[in-house]
């Protein structure tokens, strides 16, 4: 049997899979600096598969997080009206500066902006951007630099790597693009490098899309938060033992755990992006229950003397198994790549993973 992990995105949320991998390793499921048959993700989630798919123990992934800081990931971006970018600094510093570096506390609003409106400020920072096109608000050349420091690429594309899927959306047809190691649905193996990791993490408008060849790519969760059927594909006929980690919280029987309506805007920020992350799970998981429907009644016909119509029979899958938190996490996790932050997601992934295997395994 074939193990396979599904890494969800989420941001600096992503902390929470340096928890559940290392529940996973604790367990036996995975071994350590190996990884599972095949790991795939999406966004953040597919930075912490090739990360396994590198080799990098739990130990070195946990101390690699625990290093990172905000500045480490992203910055204010260069195609931005230069008038503009002392007033976006300051409207977004808590997004810019981490806690262990001067906190967003060392920003203030500009003189000559503190006199003015909001009305008028933000009249002139549409008409700004009307007449200056842009790409993006956050600028990722520092995670191009972090993460060229985490990854093995020689290794990762390599025979003694676990197969490894990354997700992303091309743009300008909004196909869902998976970038694999090993042949996949007919094609070759792609040579993965850090280009395909900034293709799925490229969030739409806030960071700037990213170019392999002659295409362009934001972020796979767009269409694929978690990318069930290319990894069955991949398996091909062997039993497959799926695991499948959210970062929202989830319940096969239930399908979602029920929240409390927000209260502020904040609260509907929140819930609105994790449920529109959620739904491409919702849906793959449903496509899976079809196909396993599909294949039992192909059985029973058979079993009955009735030859079904021509054409390939899919064959059952095992559902996965979902680890999630119980609870919503609050939205400023997704940017707060902050050390005391990080240490509390890893026990939150830790937990709820031995908890979501013990739960499996009576």
């Amino acid at each position: 049997m074939k193990k396979a992990l599904v890494l969800s995105g989420g941001g600096a949320r992503g902390a929470y899979h340096v928890g559940v991998i290392e529940a996973l390793v604790e367990t036996g499921w995975m071994q350590d600096g190996r990884g599972p048959d095949i790991v795939a993700g999406t966004s953040i989630g597919a930075i912490n598969a090739a990360a396994l798919a590198s080799g990098l123990s739990v130990a070195r992934l946990r101390e690699l997080w625990l290093q990172m800081h905000t500045e480490d990931v992203h910055r204010l971006s260069t195609d931005l009206p230069a008038v503009v970018r002392p007033l976006l600094r300051f409207l977004l510093r808590g997004v810019l500066t981490s806690q262990a570096r001067g906190g967003a506390s060392s920003y203030e609003l500009p003189p000559e902006e503190r006199e003015q409106s909001a009305q008028s400020l933000f009249a002139r920072l549409a008409e700004l951007f009307r007449a200056r096109p842009f790409r993006s608000l956050l600028d990722t050349t520092p995670w191009r630099h972090t993460l060229a420091g985490w990854m093995d690429f020689a290794y990762i594309n390599g025979p003694a790597a676990p197969a490894l899927l990354i997700a992303a959306t091309e743009l300008q047809s909004g196909a869902l693009e998976v970038f694999c190691n090993r042949p996949l649905q007919g094609r070759p193996a792609a040579t993965i490098g850090i280009e395909h990791l900034l293709a799925s993490s490229s969030i739409p408008i806030v960071y700037p899309w990213t170019e392999i060849g002659q295409y362009k790519y934001w972020d796979g969760a767009v269409i694929a938060n978690t990318p069930l059927d290319p990894v069955i594909d991949l398996a091909g006929e062997d039993d497959l033992d799926i695991l499948v980690v959210m970062m929202t919280p989830w319940s096969p029987a239930a399908g979602a755990a029920r929240t409390t309506v927000p209260q502020d805007l904040a609260q509907a920020v929140t819930l609105t992006l994790d449920w529109a992350l959620l739904g491409s799970y919702r849906m793959a998981f449903e496509a899976l229950e079809q196909r396993n429907q599909l294949a039992e009644a192909i059985l029973r016909l058979r079993a009955a003397g009735i030859e079904p119509p021509p054409g390939p029979a899919p064959r059952p899958i095992a559902m996965p198994t979902v680890i999630a938190p119980a609870e919503l996490m609050p939205l400023d996790w997704i940017i707060d790549y902050e050390h005391t932050n990080h240490q509390l997601l890893f026990e939150r992934g830790r937990a709820d993973a031995l908890q979501a295997l013990a739960a499996r395994n009576p």
